[in-house]
């Protein structure tokens, strides 16, 4: 793909994600508008493209046919957003109501950095449950996923109730609290880790922590976060995950660790741009093949990342590795 498609469609991604007013460099025609929705909808960040949108001035808008097109995608995704906002709030009413207290968490929780959350294509509904025998105890139907999360259905929106808040390998007690700003920060660091060298991540997981460390500057202890990165194996990983934030979308270099030295992010942006959210472009490829056959296509992704997973997070490679294995044994 050329890269001036990948330019006009950063400019577009930026715009919405800090809503700023903006001329692009290139107006495309009305094939590009459609291969640009196609990169939106992989890397799941259709909201924010829309968000974009706006902010374009009247002679550079998309032709009517595609303007119509994106209309039925944002009220899409408002009634998305709001079914998943409810439910989310019936959750975190009735599990305190039966003794357990869970933490939101990941996109859940990042939609509030968001300057229009509803704007953040949702997925899961994710809750660390401290209480997680007495959660699973709640949800009979749920089915026990490869990394311990118990997974179900509520009004049409995937739940995940984890026993773990932190998606690291590493004792609770060398970990920050659960739910906090430096716990926060390192999640969605370590979880964009986990899927980057297996399925895949994509923008709007990045764009999760662009936002989280910029709302939350100043919050946070950064030698706390630092010594955690350090203590998982993550440090090289955190560098050149924020070299990418701040490279395509923006990011202040003040908002990451002190003493930040940005490095070449192409690694982990051919990753990004090849695989999209979540592996989508991969699964959209394979939605006709068995259970089995898709397992193994992404054991074939931990395999081919192995020399990037292992230079940037050997130790949490290792370990996510043999959680999946062993959870995968336990599921069949």
């Amino acid at each position: 793909m050329e890269n001036g498609t990948w330019n006009v469609f950063l400019e577009l991604l930026r715009a919405g994600l800090w809503e700023q007013d903006l001329r692009l460099s290139a107006v495309p025609d009305a094939a590009g508008w459609e291969q640009l929705m196609r990169m939106a909808r992989s890397q799941s960040v259709m909201g924010l493209f829309l968000r974009g949108l706006v902010h374009l001035p009247a002679d550079q808008l998309p032709p009517e046919a595609v303007q119509q097109d994106l209309l039925r995608w944002r009220t899409a995704l408002e009634r998305t957003f709001e079914r998943h906002a409810r439910v989310q709030a019936l959750l975190l009413e009735e599990l305190p109501a039966a003794g357990v207290h869970p933490v939101v968490q990941k996109g859940s929780e990042a939609a509030k950095y968001y300057p229009r959350p509803a704007m953040r294509q949702v997925g899961d509904i994710d809750l660390y449950c401290p209480e997680f025998d007495r959660a699973l105890a709640l949800v009979p139907e749920a089915r026990i996923a490869s990394d311990g999360a118990a997974v179900f259905e509520r009004d049409g929106v995937t739940v995940e109730l984890h026993p773990h808040y932190h998606d690291v390998h590493l004792p609770a007690a060398q970990l920050p609290a659960p739910g906090s700003p430096c716990g926060e920060l390192l999640l969605l660091s370590a979880h964009a880790f986990k899927h980057a060298i297996g399925a895949g991540v994509g923008y709007k997981q990045l764009c999760d922590l662009t936002l989280a460390l910029t709302r939350l500057d100043g919050h946070y202890d950064k030698a706390e976060l630092r010594l955690a990165l350090q203590r998982a194996g993550l440090l090289r990983w955190q560098r050149l995950l924020c070299s990418l934030l701040v490279e395509d979308l923006g990011l202040d270099p003040a908002r990451c660790l002190d003493g930040f030295r940005p490095c070449s992010p192409e690694a982990l942006r051919r990753i990004v741009r090849e695989a999209g959210s979540f592996g989508k472009n991969q699964r959209q490829q394979e939605h006709r093949k068995s259970a089995l056959q898709r397992k193994a296509a992404i054991a074939g992704s931990f395999l081919r990342r192995l020399p990037f997973s292992l230079r940037f997070g050997a130790r949490e490679t290792l370990a996510t590795m043999g959680e999946l294995a062993r959870g995968n044994l336990q599921s069949n």
